[in-house]
């Protein structure tokens, strides 16, 4: 009857101490850079500017940093932002707007505010097109 007793709790202790093992392993583990997972598992986008849940200012620029050989479209707040407006740098690949006044946007909303990317292959045009999305705070 001790015997059971005394195996019963080092069975306990052992359960214990392999559970905060894997608490503490997964706080190890766990990705404190906040990587947005559909940035990093997408071989199309290298960057979302500003990151998602980012608090920027109202004249913030907004875009989108692709891998070589895509061309992109964008729209904040569901504003489509017209060509002549958004910077391409080629070297980059990186598509951006900066609201300013005479532009389709001059700053964003003291809110929530929301970018819409869509972005295709240049060899196989805008019919094979996909889209990401995401949201920021402006001040």
């Amino acid at each position: 009857m001790l015997e059971s007793i005394a195996l019963r709790r080092v069975l306990l202790a052992v359960a214990a101490l392999m559970g905060a093992a894997a608490i503490l392993l997964a706080l190890f583990l766990a990705d404190t850079d906040d990587n947005d997972v559909t940035v990093t598992g997408n071989a199309a986008v290298d960057e979302l500017i500003p990151p998602r849940n980012a608090e920027v200012l109202s004249q913030e620029t907004v875009g989108i940093d692709l891998a070589a050989g895509y061309d992109a479209r964008l729209s904040i707040n569901g504003v489509d932002i017209p060509p002549g407006q958004i910077r391409h740098l080629p070297n980059l690949n990186r598509f951006t707007f900066r609201p300013d006044q005479g532009k389709v946007i001059e700053s964003l909303r003291a809110e929530q505010n929301c970018a819409l990317v869509t972005y295709w292959r240049q060899e196989t045009g805008s019919a094979e097109a996909a889209t990401i999305s995401w949201c920021f705070t402006a001040s």
